[in-house]
């Protein structure tokens, strides 16, 4: 049976607490601790949201008196909010100058804003407090490829992998530096790799079909092609470049036909991407289909109309659709944009 009891109202039983803080030694201490407490298991359930609201009040209840705001800082930067993160985090390093765990994420933190010289200052004063872990180590290194120093980059990302060689974004990493400096048969086996770790890893899976294409292999490439896009195809947070790069890849194959379904796709995920339409358009010319084509590479050039290469493409549409007058001026403009600074558009 259900117990009975005294209904009190909720305006009283606040005004007996605050009543009773008031008169009890310690009341705002108790509070603020029971505060943090709170803000701990948030944090420990993953809940960075609601902790960082409650360590911030926290902090405010009483100043300086336990690790808030670096566990605030922690709470934002694992929200993705890194310029909030940089405030609690800088205040606290400030006060705890020997906090290698506050310097630490003050430097990841800083890289993730694009701030890599900043992020490698911070980086040194912590390693002088403790030895860095894998992923410090690694978050160097991507400091390193924000200022286009790769040869400093991979040295870096090596240094972590030798701490950690199951640090599988490391070798993801490791993979794409070696990528960029067209170290394909290096970029091939750090990819490999990061999937041997990660067999799900999308992204992983997407550059290592880009460089096995590199290396000659398209039997191999469109394997590794498959299974990115079979990954796609269960990630709803996808984004075109699967698509858009196994198209590509067919379109230069031969394989036009092929590549429409997946560029088309592409299209639905990122509207406004020229390159997509770019590359539909062109499936579309290479398999007879005109006036499709026509309007992929007209939308192509007003969402990038700087790029040369999308003007002779669409300059070729317009031959294969018998309009020659405007073939000509299309033709024209990319022979000319081919000699300015944004000739190629974006990548």
């Amino acid at each position: 049976m259900r117990s009975t009891s005294i209904k009190v109202s909720a305006s009283f039983l606040g005004t007996a607490a605050l009543l009773l803080c008031v008169l009890m030694p310690g009341c705002g201490q108790a509070q603020n601790a029971s505060t943090y407490t709170q803000a701990l298991a948030a944090f420990n359930a993953h809940n960075f949201q609601v902790a960082a609201s409650l360590f911030a009040k926290a902090e405010a209840a009483n100043p300086g008196q336990s690790d808030a705001l670096l566990f605030e800082g922690k709470a934002l930067a694992n929200l993705g909010r890194f310029p909030a993160a940089e405030q609690p985090l800088r205040q606290y390093s400030t006060a705890h100058p020997d906090s290698a765990d506050a310097l630490y994420m003050l430097g990841f933190v800083l890289n993730r804003e694009d701030k890599p010289k900043e992020s490698l200052e911070v980086y040194n004063r912590a390693a002088r407090l403790s030895v860095p872990q894998s992923d410090d180590l690694k978050s160097v290194a991507l400091d390193y490829v924000l200022l286009n120093d790769y040869p400093d980059a991979i040295r870096w990302m090596k240094q972590s992998l030798q701490f950690n060689p199951r640090n599988q974004q490391a070798w993801y990493a490791l993979g794409r530096c070696y990528y960029t400096q067209s170290s394909f048969p290096q970029a091939q086996q750090a990819f490999d790799r990061a999937l041997a770790l990660d067999p799900n890893d999308l992204k992983a899976a997407t550059n290592l079909a880009l460089t096995l294409e590199m290396l000659n292999q398209p039997a191999k490439a469109d394997g590794a092609y498959r299974h990115a896009i079979a990954l796609a195809d269960s990630d709803p947070h996808t984004d075109q470049w699967p698509y858009l790069d196994y198209g590509s890849f067919l379109l230069e194959q031969g394989r036009a036909q092929d590549a429409i379904p997946l560029l088309t796709r592409s299209i639905a995920i990122a509207p406004t991407c020229a390159q997509c339409h770019g590359k539909l358009g062109r499936a579309y010319d290479e398999t007879g289909k005109f006036e499709q084509a026509v309007a992929e590479l007209e939308h192509a050039v007003t969402l990038s109309p700087h790029d040369a290469k999308l003007h002779y493409a669409l300059g070729h549409a317009y031959r294969s659709a018998g309009l020659i007058e405007k073939s000509r001026e299309e033709l024209a403009l990319s022979a000319k944009l081919y000699g300015t600074k944004d000739a190629t558009g974006p990548k």
